[in-house]
């Protein structure tokens, strides 16, 4: 089997690395002679500045920028080959609408944090009821700027918090308020409000000294907490409203440690060997970007 990973920068050079783990060769695309050269070090296949070589591959992976996601997919639809492209689809509501309207193979999102084994343990800790009934989902995702330099802090960052809400609760509630700090026009920090009950909170910021990734479920009898991406345990303290620091009690849940990188590709490899379908299709990223769209009018 052959992966064709187009685009092989930062993230791109993570997941090649990570298909190579995973005993899959892959023909990688770059304009850049630079990064064809990392991914040949790295081990990859070939690595070539022409396209129409990738039709030889059994899967596609698109990990360009976000700006540039359209006009791969109109080059690449031709091919006829499943595609895994990386969050967020695009940097519009516009341009995703467009790419729904290409007539596309079968088409999914690299949504990774679906695929976060804490993340998948919270939704299991949620439907289990432990927690009484859940009154507040709130995420945090915080860092200082970003490498990302065509799109803007909501756009690079919210897409994962929305996921892991569908992840848990299983859909996303509507935006009811957002407030953003902007500069130059650009966003850099949001806080937007979910839906009522539960309720949602997601804070996202690239005006951060240190990075912080944390969620965690409120309920009213106890809360649960993934504290950030290195941890590999839940942290749950049961207790209502009125329970005393002494009163309450404390329980570690342990996960999987697998990267969720690995197992997001996993499930793409599996895909083209004739298995389930990737977590999140073409149409869900769509609405991620109108969602996006949505939070973005009312900062």
């Amino acid at each position: 089997m052959y992966i064709g990973l187009i685009g092989c920068g930062i993230w791109g050079r993570q997941i090649l690395t990570t298909l190579l783990k995973l005993s899959v060769r892959v023909l990688v695309y770059d304009i850049h002679p630079q990064h064809c050269d990392q991914a040949l070090q790295i081990g990859a296949t070939d690595a070539t500045s022409q396209l129409d070589l990738l039709k030889q591959a059994t899967g596609l992976i698109v990990a360009t920028p976000a700006s540039t996601h359209r006009a791969v997919l109109e080059q690449i639809r031709f091919f006829g080959k499943p595609i895994f492209v990386e969050k967020p689809l695009t940097t519009s509501y516009a341009d995703a609408l467009a790419i729904g309207n290409l007539a596309l193979p079968p088409t999914f999102l690299m949504h990774i944090w679906r695929y976060h084994p804490g993340i998948r343990l919270l939704g299991a800790i949620h439907q289990s009821g432990r927690l009484g009934r859940l009154l507040m989902l709130r995420t945090s995702r915080t860092n200082w700027t970003s490498p990302r330099l065509d799109t803007d802090s909501l756009r690079t960052l919210a897409p994962h918090d929305l996921t892991i809400i569908q992840q848990i609760l299983g859909y996303i509630p509507a935006p009811k308020a957002a407030v953003a700090e902007r500069h130059g026009g650009h966003i850099r920090s949001l806080t937007a409000i979910l839906g009522t009950d539960p309720g949602c909170i997601i804070d996202v910021s690239t005006r951060y000294a240190d990075k912080r990734r944390e969620v965690r479920l409120q309920g009213t009898e106890g809360v649960a907490v993934l504290a950030n991406e290195q941890t590999n345990a839940i942290d749950i303290w049961y207790g209502n409203d009125h329970t005393s620091v002494a009163e309450r009690q404390y329980e570690q849940l342990f996960f999987d440690p697998t990267p969720p990188l690995e197992l997001e590709l996993a499930s793409f490899i599996a895909y083209l060997r004739g298995g389930p379908p990737p977590l999140s299709s073409l149409a869900e990223g769509i609405d991620l970007m109108r969602l996006i769209d949505e939070i973005e009018q009312l900062a």
